[in-house]
């Protein structure tokens, strides 16, 4: 039978197999980690003296544990830092330093050292294999080739092991082998420079991080106080004065701070339990804040509310997103899927009918939106991890994006935004993913944490809300 918990986010039951640390609440597709009682425990020893090569048991037991560097990379760049911290120490058994800044490499996807991957290691199991050799009564010709072709063989295989199943840059460091030149064959010598060149070379292969986006400021922390969120996720920014609003999650808070990120002011939407799941601003001070499916227009200066926008007579929409067009008209989704184009007073200018499910099949309950300057609708389907663009009259134009792990799709993705030049980008827990206008895969932006909430300024500087409670603002390079 599988284990069950509930989403803390949405309250949905889950349902969990596997060892998996994070799981995807297929409701309203938040990343859950799974609490630790309810995952398989690992078949290996957590003992640093079982991290070697020193024999056939203890070579599975690496394999294990280079799968699980990569739920450390996951939990790490999920913002779960302390448990991230705790799986490295017991699958490696370092110290608090070591785990540390092992963790934090991790989670801006540098590269590692595993220290426990020694070269006396490998030499005990070499010197194993030829002792083995030779009471079989092989040939001391063939022995070297054999040692030869084993050395080579298992240190490359291993090495594109761990590449293709961890997913992560890890470099086991190997210092020359303590053996005699007398205990050494001619074949295993000249075999040498061979595997210290495939094992120094890993960490070139290794993408640059942030080689699209630079960041240039971060502001904000945890906290309750002025200039800290609880959860931040939605973000606006008044491109004439260049304002920047953040709004946490839940509670109602919104915090206004200027363009270097310093505080102006706050103000409150609803009480305590208020949602607060999109907001947008124009070039007059109005912020535009979508909480329990309705639209609120504040006044951005002062945080005086001005009024509730309703879309229409006939039709009562449930909004869960808003973009604000360079004209000032609003672009909302509302019932999940449905494109609602209307002016400030509420007046639809166009609609998009379930605009994901009528080209899919499948329906859309948490789409989230953007638009261009020319008008151009982008519609992120976070439970069919696609982007779906609508030209400025409604009609469907193109998707890009589907469920995976390579580039260009999608795992868990969370908001949309389009800069100046028409680029779309797209975030999920594998950081910023870049796409031309015609759904390219161009590059990938590697935050700090988990970005829910990103929007453009004029100068097509990128700021972003992250689960670690911080803004940041990244320089676009292309």
């Amino acid at each position: 039978m599988p284990d069950a918990f509930n989403c803390p986010n949405c309250g949905a039951p889950l349902d969990y197999h596997g060892s998996d640390p994070i799981i995807r609440c297929p409701y309203c597709s938040t990343s859950v980690v799974v609490p630790e009682n309810l995952r398989a425990k690992p078949s290996f020893s957590s003992k640093p003296s079982n991290f070697t090569l020193s024999g056939a048991g203890d070579m599975g037991g690496l394999i294990q544990k280079a799968r699980r560097i990569k739920e450390v990379k996951d939990l790490a760049q999920s913002g779960h830092m302390d448990e991230a911290i705790h799986l490295y120490q017991e699958i490696t058994g370092a110290n608090d330093f070591e785990a540390n800044t092992a963790v934090h490499s991790l989670s801006l996807g540098q590269p590692i050292t595993l220290t426990n991957f020694s070269a006396e290691d490998v030499s005990a199991h070499v010197q194993q294999s030829i002792q083995a050799s030779v009471q079989a009564g092989a040939q001391a010709s063939k022995t070297a080739s054999r040692v030869g072709c084993l050395v080579g063989c298992f240190v490359t295989g291993l090495t594109l092991f761990i590449l293709a199943v961890t997913l992560v840059p890890i470099f086991a460091s190997v210092i020359p082998f303590a053996i005699g030149a007398g205990e050494m064959s001619e074949a295993f010598q000249t075999a040498m420079p061979e595997i210290v060149e495939i094992t120094t070379a890993i960490p070139q292969v290794i993408p640059t991080v942030q080689r699209f986006g630079q960041e240039e400021m971060s502001f904000g922390g945890e906290g309750t106080g002025a200039g800290l969120f609880t959860d931040p996720r939605a973000i606006a920014l008044d491109p004439k004065s260049g304002n920047i609003y953040v709004a946490d999650y839940q509670g109602g808070r919104v915090q206004a701070f200027d363009s270097a990120g310093e505080f102006i002011t706050q103000w409150k939407v609803g009480d305590r339990n208020t949602i607060i799941t999109g907001m947008g601003a124009d070039r007059n001070g109005n912020v535009f804040v979508v909480s329990v499916s309705q639209i609120y227009r504040y006044d951005g200066a002062s945080g005086e509310l001005l009024d509730e926008i309703k879309a229409g007579d006939d039709v009562t929409y449930h909004f869960d997103d808003i973009a604000v067009g360079i004209d000032g008209t609003l672009y909302a989704v509302g019932g999940g899927e449905t494109v609602v184009h209307m002016d400030q007073e509420g007046k639809v200018l166009l609609t998009i009918p379930d605009a994901i499910s009528t080209i899919t099949e499948d329906s859309e309950l948490a789409a989230r939106i953007a638009v261009d300057g020319e008008g151009n609708v982008y519609l992120l389907g976070r439970f069919n991890n696609a982007v779906f663009k609508f030209n400025p009259d409604g009609k469907f134009v193109n998707r890009f994006g589907s469920d995976g792990d390579d580039e260009g799709q999608f795992r868990a993705p969370y908001s949309i935004a389009v800069d100046g030049q028409g680029y779309v980008y797209v975030s999920d827990i594998k950081g910023i993913q870049v796409f031309d206008a015609d759904g390219r895969y161009v590059d990938l932006i590697d935050p700090e944490g988990v970005v829910f909430g990103m929007v453009f300024d004029d100068d097509n500087k990128l700021y972003a809300t992250s689960n670690v409670s911080k803004v940041f603002k990244f320089a676009i390079s292309k």
